[in-house]
């Protein structure tokens, strides 16, 4: 039986040859599909990629570590004393890369291996630290991804913000600030949430509603206990101990106050078509945070271009939240992926051309990332 991993291999050879059969440019498209099979780990031979350098940092009053390749006088020896960026690399929009929940924040090794691989294809690349590593949703994050892409702007042509899972949400809603007005060139969402009422919606209905239509979703089976924690941490400590004997049915639900019986029946309901009534009756601060984390509530007038890429089976953020994004962003452009979960490969067996056809739209996306202008 041929391992996935030869799949991957053999679907990549295969679409490389159909990139460099097609008509037009293709030194961007081959240099995109190249950062994709980096990125993942195939690590193939990139004899004209620069050298990388990662430099810990401030940048708008917040720590960030700046991926930057670098001229070298000879091409495969970096000499200590060189710190000059490519001028390729000035003269493009600066990444500013925003990973979603991981623990080991900016050192994670695929955080590390995405940044270094597109700063390899000539473009500086800027990973903040954030708050989101550690699951927390705070619009504290917004201001310093905002902050971070101003200082950049101010530095190169523009900026492009690139966010994966919960990082790519909170991309969308600095990219909304009028300081940012011309400034960004793009916003490139992979596995991003439009709307966290709507993860909500599903996790607890498995269902997402989008402009009535249903769309089924199957979620990890920890996504239930991640939104139960991150609702009930939003009420005071008394309200939220009441609320989990109700949930625990240590509690009548009938002696909940009506707004945190709304918690209660937000977590329970199973009827997607009350989920966003439910949230209309919980206390403000519920709906607040809800609201000031989620795109198409916080910036519902984003203008800057749009690319989203998703999972049709993502565990963990639903496809409706794609269809969301079309819903309310026309500018949107989506693609769809088959043999990834979340943000990753999955290690289930996928014909070479299903392969193929994910490898060619990852690359797709990475493509117009590396194109913005």
């Amino acid at each position: 039986m041929t391992s996935p991993r030869v799949i991957r291999v053999i679907a990549a050879v295969v679409l490389v040859g159909l990139v460099v059969g097609t008509a037009g440019p293709v030194t961007l498209r081959l240099v995109a599909l190249a950062s994709v099979a980096d990125g993942l780990g195939f690590d193939p031979p990139r004899p004209l990629a620069p050298e990388v350098v990662r430099e810990p940092g401030v940048l708008g009053g917040v720590e960030v570590d700046r991926y930057r390749p670098v001229a070298a006088e000879r091409r495969g020896r970096l000499p200590d004393n060189v710190t000059v960026s490519t001028p390729r690399a000035l003269s493009r929009p600066a990444i500013v890369l925003l990973p979603g929940a991981t623990p080991p924040g900016r050192d994670d090794r695929r955080v590390v291996a995405i940044a270094t691989a597109i700063a390899r294809a000539d473009r500086v690349v800027l990973v903040p630290e954030l708050e989101v590593y550690d699951e927390q949703l705070l619009p504290a994050d917004i201001e310093r991804i905002t902050d971070v892409a101003i200082a950049a702007a101010a530095e190169q042509p523009g900026v492009v913000l690139a966010g994966l899972s919960f990082g790519g949400s909170l991309g969308m809603i600095a990219a909304a600030d009028p300081r940012l007005d011309d400034r960004v060139r793009l916003v490139a969402t992979f596995g991003a949430y439009a709307d966290l009422a709507g993860v909500v919606q599903a996790v607890t209905t498995g269902i997402s509603l989008v402009d009535g239509d249903p769309i089924s979703w199957d979620p990890d089976p920890r996504a239930g206990d991640v939104v139960r924690e991150q609702l009930l941490g939003l009420l005071d400590p008394e309200d939220r101990a009441q609320v989990t004997e109700a949930l625990d049915d240590d509690l009548d639900v009938t002696e909940l106050r009506p707004e945190l019986r709304a918690v209660h029946d937000l977590l329970t309901d199973p009827d997607p078509a009350r989920t966003f009534d439910h949230l209309t009756a919980a206390p403000v601060r519920v709906q607040q945070r809800i609201a000031e984390v989620s795109p198409v509530r916080a910036a519902p007038r984003l203008a800057a271009p749009l690319v989203s890429l998703h999972a049709v089976d993502d565990p963990v953020i639903p496809i409706g939240e794609q269809r969301r994004f079309e819903a309310s962003y026309p500018q949107t452009r989506t693609m769809e992926l088959t043999t990834f979960d979340h943000v990753g490969l999955t290690d289930q067996e996928h014909g070479w051309w299903v392969t193929v056809q994910d490898l060619w739209q990852t690359a797709r996306f990475v493509h117009a990332v590396l194109d913005a202008r």
